[in-house]
């Protein structure tokens, strides 16, 4: 497989590096052209949940809080970081008080208030705008009791609102009340979910608001051009309040085949390109391409996600005898060139509670892998209903599910059928649970393993896709929000991720690496674990193009 594979590659490198045209010129025109890879189905921060659609929003808007290039906070449109010291924080930690900078406006040259702040969260909550982030806010008294709300009447609803502890105190003042500590929380100030939005503008166009004309931001970019499926043209914003953009426009292209925009990478079509998998080997040999790799680990996980509230997979002996029949290392080197990391656990290394010893008890393993599906009863795949795996249908993922469907052959005996999708349709079929088993991968939002275990396995979480309840496990995500000793805090994160990891809601499959290919005339790029889509989706407003 490794051997075609580069041999594809190369002949696909030769043909195209022999017609792409030279560069010549000045070229200091500063326009970065990237690709998206899909159609966005929302640029709208309450309901953004895919990489894709964050890393434009990261664009546009501001929250109170950001993140350095160490992931450390630093403050945004907020004059400072809240600390018991500055008075931002009260003794009991359970009030919080944003102090706005001043000067801080809109796109359109409005003013940026807390008024802005508290609209943006309280709609985040409302029950009716579905936002799949909404959960990771109900330590905000009164957020759970708004957010679950959706069967109450109108009435109802208002009044649950107004209990909800988010308040500008004046125009330059956000008072948000918890109800109870959280060590996290300061974190989820700096995600787009908590970033402002303007409610004349949403009141007046309903879900059209986010069409450019209507898309108003606070950040360092607006979106000039939406040409759906096809691209998204982001342009400076004039009346951005910071330190100017160095580069004059963003072009975000809808490539959904990664070999695709690899080859328009190769042409001079776009400025910066993933490396399709498979092909890493090749670039790595190149004379001239090897100059241009940007490879770093990212704060990443990839799995293959079961739905345990659909026959088969609610048989947790079927789910480890799966488990043990998926060769990671081999992965790693034939689909993945040696790019990335094996993955047995869910919190990945670079992260506070990452255990590098945790579920290597699911290591590859066919003759175990047979008993189990035995036990499970299933001897030799007999009586086995038939299995389904659905994933987005772009970039490397037909190869990532053509490896699965191999290896379920070669070391179980059972077919595999592959269900390719459309990303928005996939996306939204993982969103109302109706996979069967599917392909998915979790990015840090930040930099706490809150974000990886109670988000995304603890009961009734809108992001638990799998369907996975353990009251023990959700008994000890809870403990570990509210405890503020470090260590304490961890082993309690470390007992819950290893219970969840015993019960297999997922293959875990490999921890990401990312492989770029960057022209040599992109400066500025600044990249972090936390990346999304884009490699330094944080700090574009950095970058700018060098004469070439």
């Amino acid at each position: 497989m490794r051997a075609i594979v580069a041999a594809i590659a190369l002949t696909l490198l030769l043909a195209v590096t022999a017609c792409s045209p030279a560069v010549s010129g000045p070229g200091t025109s500063q326009v970065l052209r990237l690709n998206l890879s899909g159609e966005p189905a929302t640029l709208d921060p309450a309901r953004a949940s895919w990489a894709g659609e964050v890393a434009v929003i990261r664009q546009v808007f501001q929250g109170l809080l950001g993140f350095n290039h160490d992931l450390t906070l630093r403050p945004v449109v907020a004059q400072e970081v809240p600390s018991a010291a500055n008075g931002g924080i009260s003794p009991d930690g359970r009030t919080l008080l944003f102090r706005l900078r001043q000067g801080v406006r809109w796109s359109d040259g409005e003013p940026v208030t807390a008024r802005d702040f508290e609209y943006g969260l309280k709609r985040l909550l409302d029950p009716a705008i579905g936002a799949r982030y909404a959960s990771f806010y109900y330590a905000i008294v009164g957020a759970r009791e708004y957010n679950t709300a959706k069967d109450t009447d109108d009435a109802g609803k208002s009044a649950l609102r107004d209990r909800v502890g988010v308040r500008a105190l004046d125009d330059r003042t956000l008072e948000i009340r918890l109800a109870e500590p959280r060590y996290s929380f300061l974190h989820l100030m700096a995600l787009w979910p908590a970033y402002p939005v303007r409610r004349d503008m949403i009141e007046k166009y309903g879900d059209r608001w986010i069409e450019p004309a209507t898309y108003i931001g606070n950040g360092p970019f607006k979106v000039t051009e939406w040409a759906h499926q096809d691209h998204i043209t982001l342009e400076t914003n004039a009346n951005y309040w910071g330190t100017r953009p160095k580069l004059d426009k963003l072009v975000l292209r809808m490539v959904k085949d990664e070999n695709v925009a690899y080859v328009s990478y190769l042409r001079g079509e776009l400025e910066l390109a993933a490396v399709p998998a498979g092909n890493e080997k090749a670039v790595m040999e190149d004379g001239a391409l090897s100059k241009e790799i940007v490879r770093y680990n990212a704060l990443s996980t990839f799995a293959l996600q079961f739905n345990l509230k659909v026959a088969p997979f609610d048989n947790k002996k079927l789910r480890q005898a799966i488990a043990l029949a998926v060769d990671r290392d081999s992965f790693i080197s034939k689909v993945r060139s040696g790019v990335g990391r094996p993955a047995y656990s869910w919190v990945p290394p670079g992260m506070p509670g990452h255990d590098p010893a945790l579920g290597k008890q699911y290591s590859f393993n066919p003759p175990q892998a047979r008993q189990l599906l035995a036990e499970a009863g299933y001897p030799e795949g007999k009586g086995l209903p038939a299995l389904k795996f659905q994933y987005s249908d772009v970039g490397a993922n037909k190869t990532i599910g053509e490896f699965l469907q191999a290896q379920l052959k070669e070391n179980l005996g059972i077919p595999l059928a592959l269900e390719p999708m459309e990303p928005r349709a996939f996306s939204q079929m993982v969103n109302e649970r109706k996979h069967t088993w599917a392909f998915f991968g979790w990015n840090a939002d930040y930099p706490d393993p809150d974000n990886w275990l109670s988000e995304i396995f603890a009961s009734g979480s809108r992001l638990n896709s799998t369907g996975y309840s353990n009251a023990r496990f959700d008994e000890l995500v809870q403990r570990a929000k509210a405890e503020t000793e470090p260590q304490k805090r961890l082993a309690l994160w470390s007992e819950a991720q290893r219970m969840m990891v015993d019960d297999v809601p997922a293959v875990f499959l490999y921890h990401r690496e990312r492989f770029f290919l960057k022209k040599p005339y992109v400066l500025g790029l600044t990249t972090t674990g936390m990346d999304g889509l884009i490699p330094g989706d944080f700090f574009l407003g950095q970058v700018y193009i060098a004469p070439h």
